[in-house]
């Protein structure tokens, strides 16, 4: 029976201040890693978001790129079934007769001529005769600037190399719509994640990968080129936007660090749990050889001293030498008491105690304890009432054991009571079972160390517990005696009020 404990170590206590340290010394710097890492993580977020969008945008750069040179080739394409003539008078009267007498769109283009420096016709050798002056047109041609709303692509010769300047410019039915329209659905290589969409300067949809219901993109950028000047081209990612992706990972950043937090902590609870217990375990070890001590030499000098007086002859009368044989025999059972506690305790810790069950008699068991402690109780005032069922069924026990677990629990009821000094034994059958109940007007147990009081060494250091020496391993022998017989011990106690402990045993043949 126990009431509540103190600390383990008290906070001037050195082991306490030694685990208190490290834990700090650990934790400490965990929480500040933790800090900067989640800072860290937020920052590189952002700056995955920038990437992320720098990346898009030059996705859309390269885009642009491959549109115009697709626009590029289909002007050469245009411009060779047109014919250098045609192309060299420059009318668009003629081009579109051209165009059209080669099965092309003759709307196709506003404007395609070539400027070119006079060509001369090749010589006997095979080689165009070309003067220094052709050299300075020629330049001239490739290096002036476009006019107002024409691209321009270079006029290769039959040698590879430029001989002039063709300059165009698309319809804005044919620019917007089917080259557009051709490059998306024959030329262009995307990714799947991908969605595209280009519209008019005004807004107008032109064309699109996939719908977009809400119209939101990640980035957009305005073509600069003149075949396709003011049109709008933009960019999302089909299954999540750049910045939802971002924070994704830096939610799945921020769970693996509260992971590797919550690991750290467990680790650090179970460090600390398991220090803690282990001083608790040392000092609750430490109090047993004290408190065994100290009950082995309370009887150990009473039988010295009655054993001395009735060796040196000094008992006045004969009542007074049997009065001290009772109290040498009641020590020495005291004695036997607790040595036989430790040692089956000792053997239940080494897991070499055996017992030798068999049919037993729980009421012969209940009457042999009874007789054997009726002196010491009745000695120290105590009554003690004893009700025995009629015809208990027998339970399949040690009949040592099962006494013996009887026996602690009355030491334990004389132990603890204080002013009421009754104590009450009942046993009883019923739904399979036999149940032993000693009940006392002690001390009582609280309710919160009532699981508490059956570990070992467990004992409080503070009140009524603190001033009655014991070992500790009474009611945790209890324990393993009822629990090696298939049953249990039951405890019902307040503080103040008494207590009672009942063993419970399966009726022979029920366990």
């Amino acid at each position: 029976m126990s009431t509540p404990s103190t600390p383990v170590s008290a906070p001037d206590d050195g082991r306490g201040r030694l685990v208190s340290i490290f834990v700090g010394a650990v934790l400490l710097p965990s929480i500040a890693l933790s800090y900067v890492s989640v800072r860290f993580a937020r920052e590189l977020t952002e700056t995955r978001i920038h990437t992320d969008r720098r990346r898009a945008e030059k996705t859309l750069h390269y885009i642009e790129r491959d549109l115009v040179q697709s626009a590029h080739a289909k002007a050469l394409e245009a411009a060779r079934a047109v014919g250098t003539e045609a192309l060299l008078d420059g009318r668009q009267a003629a081009v579109r007769q051209a165009l059209a007498e080669s099965g092309l769109d003759e709307s196709m283009f506003e404007a395609l001529h070539l400027e070119a420096p006079s060509i001369r016709i090749a010589g006997k050798n095979g080689r165009k005769d070309k003067s220094p002056e052709d050299t300075r047109e020629l330049r001239a041609v490739l290096e002036a600037p476009p006019r107002e709303g024409e691209d321009q692509v270079p006029w290769l010769g039959p040698d590879g190399n430029p001989v002039g300047m063709l300059r165009f410019r698309f319809s804005c039915s044919y620019a917007h719509v089917r080259l557009v329209k051709e490059y998306f659905e024959r030329e262009f290589v995307g990714l799947s994640q991908l969605v595209l969409r280009v519209t008019e300067p005004g807004g107008g949809l032109i064309y699109e990968t996939a719908r977009t219901p809400n119209g939101q993109f990640e980035v957009e950028r305005r073509m600069e080129s003149a075949s396709f000047r003011g049109l709008k081209v933009a960019l999302r990612y089909k299954d999540v936007s750049i910045a939802g992706d971002a924070r994704r990972w830096q939610l799945w950043t921020l769970a693996l660090i509260g992971l590797i937090d919550l690991t750290l902590g467990a680790g650090l609870l179970l460090v600390y749990g398991n220090v803690r217990r282990e001083m608790r375990l040392s000092r609750l070890k430490s109090d047993f050889v004290a408190n065994v001590s100290h009950e082995l030499k309370t009887p150990l000098a009473l039988i010295r001293l009655f054993a001395e007086t009735l060796e040196l002859g000094r008992v006045p009368s004969k009542e007074k030498a049997d009065q001290y044989y009772r109290i040498i025999n009641k020590e020495s059972q005291r004695l036997t008491q607790l040595i036989n506690n430790i040692l089956d305790f000792s053997r239940i810790e080494a897991g070499r105690k055996e017992y030798r069950f068999g049919p037993t008699d729980v009421a012969r068991v209940v009457a042999e304890v009874v007789d054997a402690y009726r002196y010491p109780i009745e000695q120290q005032g105590f009554s003690l009432e004893v009700e025995v069922a009629p015809d208990l069924p027998e339970v399949n026990a040690d009949q040592e054991a099962l006494g013996q677990a009887l026996l602690n629990l009355m030491n334990n009821a004389l132990k603890f009571s204080r002013d009421r000094k009754a104590i009450v034994l009942r046993v009883t059958a019923g739904g399979g079972l036999v149940r032993i109940a000693v009940s006392d007007h002690g001390i009582g147990v609280a309710k919160s160390e009532q699981r508490k009081i059956f570990e070992k060494f467990y004992r409080a250091e503070d009140g009524l517990v603190h001033e009655t020496k014991g070992s500790g391993l009474g009611l945790p022998l209890v324990k393993h005696i009822l629990e090696a017989h298939g049953g249990r011990v039951e405890v019902e106690s307040q503080p103040g009020q008494g207590s009672t402990f009942t063993l419970v045993l399966p009726v022979l043949g029920r366990g």
